[in-house]
C-alpha cells in the first residue's frame, strides 16, 4: 500500500515538475532529425553577460516558460499557438569559449515546417539586435 502511494507520489510531482533534460550542461545533444530540430553556434564574446541576455529575451517571448535554470543551462518549453504542441529550447553558454549553443526541438512529429529553425532566427534576430 506504501508503495503505490509513493509511486502514484512521484508519478504527480513529476507531472507538475518536469524532469530534468538529462542535457551535459557543457554541448547539447546534437539533432538527431534535423526535420523537428535546429541548432546553432553563436559568438558572444562581445557580449558583456550573454546568459542574462538571453534568459530575458526567453522570458519575454510569448507561450514561452523557462523550466529549468542550472547555471551555464536553460531550458525552456514553448507552446505552439494552435496545436498546443510543446517544444523544447535549450540554450548552454561556453563561458571559456565565448559561445551560446542554443538548441530547439519539437517533441512530436516527423517534421515541424521550419518553426524550430524560425525560433532561433528571431532569437538570433533579438540576442543581437538585428532586424527581423
Amino acid at each position: 500500500m506504501n508503495i503505490l502511494i509513493l509511486s502514484t507520489f512521484i508519478f504527480i510531482l513529476g507531472f507538475f515538475n518536469p524532469l530534468a533534460s538529462y542535457s551535459s550542461h557543457i554541448d547539447l545533444t546534437p539533432c538527431k532529425v534535423s526535420s523537428h530540430c535546429a541548432l546553432e553556434k553563436w559568438d558572444v564574446k562581445n557580449i558583456k553577460e550573454p546568459l542574462l541576455d538571453i534568459q530575458s529575451i526567453i522570458e519575454n517571448n510569448p507561450r514561452t516558460n523557462i523550466v529549468e535554470m542550472d547555471g551555464d543551462y536553460i531550458h525552456a518549453e514553448v507552446e505552439s499557438r494552435l496545436l498546443k504542441f510543446i517544444d523544447d529550447l535549450e540554450v548552454t553558454y561556453l563561458e571559456d569559449q565565448n559561445k551560446i549553443i542554443i538548441r530547439s526541438e519539437s517533441r512530436v512529429g516527423d517534421g515541424d515546417f521550419g518553426v524550430n529553425q524560425k525560433r532561433l532566427n528571431l532569437l538570433r534576430n533579438q540576442f543581437f539586435g538585428l532586424d527581423s
